[in-house]
């Protein structure tokens, strides 16, 4: 049966991929810098021709181009988990209504269902996935979205404005500028209206409104092949208060259509849902205006709900429950909205902190680190608090790797990492000592 958690799992599959290039692209701008800083400005100039024309940029180009690829290619087998899970779900009621419940590689009006939307959904992805760009600095200052072709070069030619400076007047220069990078991670824009998106948060708004079209067609022509009578709503926890109680009940087709034109409704196990008119609160019908309830097609009298009375009234109970963080109070929902906005907090720091390490640009990595360690504990804070449960998965990024923030021998670590890689560098290269 389709869950919030299914939906999460077969997503982040795709985001994960994003996040993985978005650190690629990160850590090789980030040793591009590093590699500019190492030179003299007349040598420098050099070794950008060497990175610009095949060398970096087109390692980057080709890893956000390998993403695409995959992506498109796993997004096809996403539906077709998601189509058989549901469609399995439904299995029982064939039985029961005596239908044939053929394979679903051979149920044509099904597979013609899917089929249309995996195909609308690639071209989508193809579409925002053409316009990657990276936030950069403008002439005054103000940030701007263009393609890689242009942040990658700008970049470079602030690290050769500022090469031969001296090392802390390089990292200052260039910090402002590896630190954005960083915080806005690839990008979709829309260069005609100028709004733009992380591609990640994108992927993941395109992606639920897929599966959330794919799964109501399905529902649809499933009802009509075993002659549904009723529906069954989904339960995920910390529901909007307009749909706790509807959540997890069964209706009849005729009573859920009143329950979505806002008319007395009753569920089939006997509770009374009053019309909009006689409470006075608003009810949003199901699946729509960013409700995250699904309906599954039944035959009533078949299964019994996935949820059971007791267990529905413990969510609800649960969700009411408030709680005090840093002088204020939360509801549960709230406090998971505040876990989401730390967690992405936490994954764009950790980016800094990559590209820092990369650039080997010490001001940037020595705050980075800081901020991941106060976010953390305030995270841990905030779950032990609340109760809720943490999400791990949500802050990690794979090139991270924790440093001690001690500036002392922060400072001593990294003089003498950087007096080799100058050596390595200036060798690589082909460059005098």
């Amino acid at each position: 049966m389709l869950s919030d958690e299914l939906i999460e799992k077969v997503v982040e599959r795709l985001v994960n991929r994003i996040e993985q290039g978005n650190e690629y692209v990160l850590k090789k701008i980030g040793e591009s810098v590093r590699k500019i800083g190492t030179l003299s400005p007349s040598k420098s100039q050099e070794l950008v021709q060497i990175l610009r024309y095949g060398g970096d940029y087109d390692k980057i180009a080709n890893k956000l181009t390998e993403i695409t690829k995959l992506n498109k290619k796993d997004i096809y087998k996403i539906f077709d988990e998601i189509a058989k899970n549901d469609y399995q779900f439904a299995e029982q009621f064939y039985k029961y209504r005596s239908k044939k419940y053929i394979p679903y590689d051979e149920n044509v009006a099904l597979k013609r269902q899917v089929e249309s939307i995996k195909r609308m959904t690639t071209e989508t992805y193809q579409n925002i996935s053409n316009t990657m760009a990276f936030a950069r600095h403008g002439a005054n200052g103000e940030i701007i979205y263009s393609p890689l072709a242009e942040t990658y070069q700008s970049i470079l030619d602030e690290a050769i404005l500022n090469v031969g400076q001296g090392k802390e007047t390089f990292d200052d220069a260039l910090y402002r500028s590896l630190k954005t990078l960083a915080e806005k991670g690839i990008n979709t824009v829309d260069y005609e209206s100028g709004r733009h998106m992380r591609l990640d948060s994108a992927l993941r708004m395109q992606m639920n409104g897929a599966i959330r079209d794919m799964h109501i067609k399905m529902q649809e022509e499933l009802g009509k092949q075993f002659e549904a009578d009723g529906v069954e709503i989904s339960v995920h926890m910390n529901p909007a208060p307009d749909h706790e109680l509807v959540q997890g009940k069964q209706f009849s087709n005729e009573e859920f259509e009143k329950l979505q034109n806002d008319e007395d409704a009753e569920s089939y196990d006997g509770v009374k849902f009053p019309a909009i008119a006689e409470t006075g609160h608003d009810r949003r019908s199901i699946g729509q205006y960013n409700c995250y309830h699904y309906t599954f097609a039944i035959v009533l009298g078949v299964n019994t709900p996935q949820y059971t009375n007791e267990q529905l009234k413990k969510i609800v109970n649960n969700s009411h429950k408030k709680f005090k963080f840093d002088k204020k109070e939360y509801t549960m929902y709230e406090g998971q909205q505040l876990q989401r906005s730390i967690e992405l907090a936490i994954r764009k720091t950790k980016d800094q902190q990559m590209i820092a390490k990369a650039s080997n640009n010490e001001k940037l990595l020595y705050k980075s680190q800081k901020k991941i360690n106060d976010l953390t504990d305030k995270y841990k804070e905030l779950s032990k608090v609340s109760g809720l449960s943490t999400k791990p998965e949500r802050m990690r990024v794979s090139g991270y790797k924790k440093i001690k923030t001690d500036k002392k021998t922060l400072a001593k670590n990294w003089l003498i990492c950087y007096n080799i890689i100058v050596l390595i560098e200036q060798t690589s290269y082909g460059l005098p000592l």
